[in-house]
């Protein structure tokens, strides 16, 4: 019988792409297989280690922001609104508006999928720069997520430990926002010039689901007030309900492995904080000042990913105010330090706007770091 090349199990290419789908909850997956080898007799406390009261609530933001970005209301609103700007600055200026505004309350990485798709669809009008517009939409989603406690999971986890309200949340970081979104404006002056635009492709129809986008802005308020109240498990319990009768498709399409990621996230970064190496390391930050907190919070970042730094720096100080600034201020600058940084970057299969990505993330980091350091921590 002769061999069927198709019928060949090519190994190499689907650990590639498993690699792709999951490189970042591999690695975190591989801490956790080298602690339960070390550490054998901990596995039992590991559920205890997990905040399940931010997993929950993340979990119910997921689901109703997932069927916010499905009923595609917004890629009809912000197609229509981008056919009125007259130059490739307003273009700039209207695309990172929109993904910073849409960031604050349906998390970063939800408004890149709403809002890079539709930018890759003006190639033609903004030519070689619809690289630069998705760069600098990653840097919008962190600024504008930076605003709310439900912006993004870092947020909703210090939310949660902070133990404030919503308003008072966005009021302590308001200034932060505003130091951020000043320096960006300025960034987006600079970088786009004024030249006019001339949109040569037709408006693109997209079936909008409008009693689903209503139904879940509804739901969405209701479940963050329910989050305030103090009864978001119950409300949790209705989200679920109203989505599994009405629209079951949202569950396919909401993305669990975050959730997962961040339960193995808890447990990797207690367990780390333990090591006494690494704490040894830590104390080398001066923890008893808010700047050391929010200089140690932006260092971490960089080097782990924002979301992990909040975790990792909570186990070693409870000091919300400076590790929300420093991790959110922390999540520009290298790509690995904010997901959304790599969800940007991976909708273009061009390698050189990674180049340009740190080209423009670094110099924002650098500058913002400065400025936030010298208004409110030196």
């Amino acid at each position: 019988m002769m061999h069927n090349p198709s019928s060949h199990i090519d190994w190499k290419s689907r650990v590639l792409v498993l690699w792709e789908k999951n490189f970042i909850f591999l690695p975190f997956l591989l801490l956790l297989v080298i602690f339960m080898v070390l550490y054998p007799e901990k596995i039992t406390a590991y559920p205890d280690f997990v905040d399940w009261h931010t997993v929950l609530n993340l979990t119910g933001l997921l689901i109703v922001v997932t069927a916010i970005k499905e009923s595609a209301f917004f890629g009809r609103f912000s197609h229509s609104l981008l056919a009125k700007t007259a130059t490739e600055r307003g273009l700039a200026f209207v695309i990172v508006a929109l993904s910073g505004i849409l960031a604050m309350f349906l998390t970063n990485d939800i408004a890149l999928f709403i809002t890079v798709p539709l930018t890759l669809g003006f190639r033609d009008v903004v030519k070689n720069d619809v690289k630069k517009l998705i760069i600098f939409q990653a840097l919008a989603v962190n600024v504008g997520s930076a605003l709310t406690p439900v912006g993004n999971p870092q947020n909703l986890f210090l939310w949660h430990q902070w133990g404030i309200s919503f308003f008072r949340f966005v009021g302590k970081m308001a200034p932060l926002f505003v130091v951020m979104s000043v320096v960006l404006v300025v960034f987006v002056w600079i970088s786009f010039p004024s030249r006019k635009l001339s949109f040569h492709s037709k408006q693109r129809k997209n079936d909008v689901d409008t009693t689903m986008f209503i139904l879940s802005i509804v739901v969405l308020a209701g479940f963050i007030l329910s989050i305030e109240l103090g009864v978001a498990y119950d409300a949790l319990a209705a989200v679920v309900l109203i989505y599994l009768i009405f629209y079951r498709k949202i569950f396919v399409k909401t993305d669990w492995a975050l959730l997962l990621l961040f339960m193995v996230m808890f447990i990797d970064f207690h367990l780390l904080s333990e090591v006494p190496l690494v704490a040894k390391f830590v104390s080398q930050f001066d923890l008893s000042k808010s700047s050391g907190i929010f200089l140690s919070s932006l260092f971490f970042s960089q080097v782990m990913s924002n979301v992990p730094a909040t975790i990792f720096m909570s186990k070693f100080s409870s000091g919300w105010f400076a590790i929300a600034y420093g991790v959110n201020a922390g999540g520009n600058g290298l790509v690995m330090a904010s997901l959304a940084n790599i969800i940007a970057l991976r909708f273009v299969k061009e390698r050189s706007i990674w180049i340009g990505f740190h080209k423009y993330s670094i110099l924002y980091l650098v500058i913002t770091g400065a400025l936030i350091y010298l208004f409110f921590f030196l």
